[in-house]
């Protein structure tokens, strides 16, 4: 059985890949405002949520570039 993600549209993966940036950047700003008021784990996940927000992003600007 094929997963319906796969066969996405090459303008949706542009989509995809700006709001997986838009969200490494607000995680990544959440992540240092957690570090500052010392709140170590939340930080701790938010930046493994930005690490793979930035990850998705790259991969799918690729795939729309058709890398």
């Amino acid at each position: 059985m094929s997963d319906s993600r796969d066969v996405i549209p090459t303008q949706s993966k542009a989509t995809i890949a700006s709001l997986a940036n838009y969200i490494a950047e607000m995680a990544g700003e959440l992540a240092t405002m957690a570090n500052r008021s010392e709140l170590t784990m939340l930080a701790y996940f938010l930046n493994l949520a930005r690490v793979e927000a930035e990850t998705k992003s790259r991969e799918a600007a690729a795939v729309g570039d058709g890398r």
